[in-house]
């Protein structure tokens, strides 16, 4: 005898089917069943809101000065020209002998190297690449990249050499340095400020990873091999500010490349200025209110980038929403109030920066977050950032809403009007 528990289960998958299947009629392929079946003799219906974005803007300097720790050296031409400045402030005067009750006085450096950690699955070089290094020290304001460009020179150069693709079979890179400049700074007690380039045939990049592996010098001071090799710390004693001490440990030097603020009429993404945009959106509240939304798609046209910034390279685009209180009406302060890239089914998408056209950007799951939130408690605006920002020539350009009318930013939604039977 079948139990009533049985009876029971067999109704209601008989039940979940037919209403399944009820809805399947009218909506097809993917999209399922909208809010149970909210009116089954709706079709799917489109329109587009010309004026839902209200407002763009670019800002540009992303990531801020501190904010990362890895970045990419570039060599491309007229293109881009990155380099890294490295500052190494505290130097040792003295070292430890086994055994001994006092340190001794440090009287000579040999097999000074410096060694970091590069990205072998972003950059990985397939032709032959070379790595110099300067001594970037200067009295001058060096805070600034007109001073210290000027110091990566032949008379300044502490080490050089020349990798082939297969000599860079792991993450870490060796660079021997001058063991008589090492010395002279460590004797004189000066400090020690290091500049990496690359440069090979053709564009070359490096991309370096001080997050995880802080860019050291190793040296011996003793031919005893019970003596441990000794090793200096990225550190900087300028300028006076402490967090900005620590921006400036490791830290690029943009030397080409660096685009500035997009005429009117554009909004950009991305490329070596670092450059997010803010789009506010003001959506009527028919539109979330009253209809159960399918589809949102954000359409924006692609123009071709400016100059340097027109690369063949795609650029990844990430969508992430304000989540500052509308009570916050400056839009910079608003837009570094941002929920994480992917926490609200926004997928990021790619285009490339010589291309043009109509793009896409869906945005259906933050309206859905939008409707539920209201406009007391949300700011309806989101950011548009790329994760290469500040390490790409790479820029992408789109009409703003002060562009031509009709190739401005527009949203159009696909929905079932919210009738009769549904959950609301």
């Amino acid at each position: 005898m079948v139990s009533d528990r049985i009876l029971r289960g067999a109704l209601g998958a008989f039940l979940f089917i037919g209403i399944f299947a009820g809805c399947s009629e009218q909506v097809t392929g993917s999209l399922g069943c909208p809010a149970l079946c909210i009116d089954e003799s709706a079709a799917l219906r489109d329109t587009i809101l010309t004026g839902a974005v209200i407002l763009d803007s670019t800002f540009l300097g992303f990531p801020r000065p501190g904010e990362a720790r890895d970045f990419t050296l570039l060599a491309q031409g007229d293109t881009a020209d990155v380099r890294l400045g490295i500052h190494y402030d505290t130097l040792p005067a003295t070292y430890q002998i086994v055994g001994a009750s006092t340190d001794s006085l440090i009287r000579k450096v040999d097999s000074a190297t410096i060694i970091f950690l590069i990205d072998t699955l972003v950059t990985k070089p397939t032709t032959p690449i070379t790595i110099d290094a300067f001594d970037i020290d200067t009295s001058a304001t060096d805070t600034l990249t007109a001073t210290i460009a000027p110091l990566y020179r032949t008379s300044r150069l502490l080490g050089s050499k020349t990798f082939q693709a297969s000599e860079i079979k792991s993450d870490t890179v060796r660079l021997a340095l001058n063991n008589a400049a090492l010395f002279a700074k460590l004797k004189d007690t000066l400090r020690l400020r290091i500049g990496l380039q690359v440069r090979g045939a053709g564009s070359s990049k490096m991309r370096v990873l001080s997050t995880s592996y802080q860019p050291r010098i190793r040296f011996r001071v003793s031919s005893d091999t019970t003596v441990k090799p000794d090793t200096i710390f990225p550190k900087s004693a300028t300028p006076p500010d402490v967090f900005q001490q620590a921006a400036f440990r490791v830290f690029p030097v943009v030397v080409k490349g660096l685009l500035a603020a997009p005429p009117t009429g554009r909004f950009v993404v991305g490329g070596l200025a670092g450059a997010r945009a803010y789009l506010r959106f003001d959506i009527p509240a028919a539109v979330l209110d009253s209809v159960s939304v399918i589809r949102a798609s954000l359409l924006i046209t692609q123009v071709r980038a400016r100059s340097t910034g027109a690369t063949s390279d795609s650029v990844s685009i990430y969508t992430q929403p304000v989540l500052a209180a509308p009570t916050v009406t400056d839009i910079f302060t608003a837009a570094t109030f941002l929920g994480p890239q992917g926490l609200y089914g926004v997928d990021s998408v790619r285009f490339t920066p010589r291309d043009s056209g109509q793009r896409s950007i869906e945005l259906v799951n933050l309206l859905r977050l939008w409707r539920s939130a209201g406009t007391t408690n949300t700011t309806r605006a989101i950011v548009l950032r790329s994760p290469q920002e500040g390490n790409t020539a790479g820029e992408l350009n789109f009409v703003s809403t002060e562009g031509p009318a009709a190739l401005r930013p527009r949203l159009r939604i696909t929905y079932v009007p919210r009738r009769g039977f549904g959950i609301p």
